[in-house]
């Protein structure tokens, strides 16, 4: 009757209170299911107040919608850019399909590992009905400038050739770690614009070098600019801070987590430790902890992005080549088989994933 309805906080989600307390039951499922079709964002705030998300959150818990996985692969460490060899293309995509993958990433610069064959790499795409997300790296790598300017030329032109070739979204290595608050806000309120522009979804990756390469500047930025989505690596989180966000001084770390967590649309999963961005193999009883840190890290961004009412979420194992895998001195003899890491881990997302969310 359009009264103002109040959640309590910090109870069950089977229990409203208004002027009365309502019990939800599965006969009373009906009422709530519009919200179904009709999310949060839609429902007048006049009428349901704050109360509208957290009433959607409820009835796809009540009524077990689940949130399917997109298990994504990047092509780093597997194609070499430099070394072009279509025939070995059609066989890759065959092995990454019968090994679960949904989609691919890999980037559209410089390192597009496909060049002179954008034709191919479209109908290989078609053909194991993978998912494209293009990967971007603002000014290159090395970085080739410190101006806002030249990064968002860079950008509008990377972003521009990831949806010739069909991205369904883009990750951007976007920025420069030595920007001021001001600068980084800057840049990501005009590429908002382009993104606008040119009609594609751009989430922004947590990465050394770049403006999102802690935290902590990356809750900043967010707060001035909160419409950005980011790709959560928090590999490289790990390293920068060398601690897993454990100890005394993190007492803000779940707070920052829980604010970012639905603003997250991408996880890497790779796992870093406080002195590397990447475990040697992931599998290995000593790396335990930061395995399950990571894993603690990313079920909190996967259940924000359920109760916001996300029905697919992208996951992507990216354990990389030397020298983020380790080598043995002088002989530079990998110390683990890169295929079976990220498979290792990519099955282990799918387990957690499905105890969650059910089996995707």
């Amino acid at each position: 009757r359009g009264e103002r309805l109040m959640v309590e906080p910090g109870r069950t989600h089977n229990r409203i209170r208004s002027t009365a307390t309502v019990r939800l039951q599965n006969r009373h499922l009906n009422i709530f299911s519009f919200f179904l079709c009709h999310p949060p964002s839609s429902v007048s705030a006049s009428i349901f107040g704050s109360a509208s998300s957290h009433l959607f959150s409820l009835v796809r818990y009540r009524l077990k919608i689940t949130m399917k996985l997109k298990l994504t692969r990047t092509l780093w460490g597997i194609l070499d850019c430099n070394k072009i060899e279509p025939w070995t293309w059609d066989p890759l995509f065959s092995k990454l399909k019968d090994e679960g993958y949904e989609a691919i990433e890999t980037n559209v610069g410089p390192f597009w590992p496909f060049a002179g064959h954008d034709d191919e790499f479209r109908s290989l795409m078609k053909k194991y009905n993978f998912d494209f997300v293009g990967q971007v790296h603002t000014c290159g790598y090395p970085i080739s400038s410190r101006k806002v300017e030249d990064h968002l030329a860079s950008y509008r032109t990377h972003v521009q050739r990831a949806k010739e070739l069909g991205a369904v979204f883009v990750n951007a290595h976007s920025g420069l770690d030595s920007w001021s608050l001001e600068q980084a806000v800057e840049f990501y309120t005009k590429t908002l614009a382009i993104d606008e522009e040119l009609g594609m979804r751009v989430i922004h990756e947590t990465h050394r070098q770049r403006v999102f390469f802690n935290p902590w500047i990356t809750r900043d930025v967010v707060k001035r600019v909160p419409a950005l989505k980011i790709n959560a690596d928090f590999s490289h989180w790990v390293v920068v801070a060398e601690r897993l966000f454990d100890d005394s001084l993190d007492d803000d770390w779940p707070e920052l987590l829980k604010f970012l967590a639905p603003k997250i649309k991408l996880v890497h999963a790779r796992v870093g430790y406080a002195e590397g961005p990447q475990v040697p193999d992931p599998s290995a009883p000593e790396y335990k902890s930061a395995v399950e840190a990571h894993e603690k890290w990313w079920k909190t961004i996967w259940e924000a992005n359920a109760a916001a009412g996300a029905t697919v979420y992208y996951v992507e194992p990216e354990f990389g080549p030397a020298p983020y895998l380790h080598t043995l001195p002088h002989t530079n003899v990998p110390v683990a088989d890169l295929w079976q890491v990220n498979s290792w881990i990519g099955r282990r997302v799918q387990a957690h994933f499905a105890s969650t969310y059910g089996s995707n």
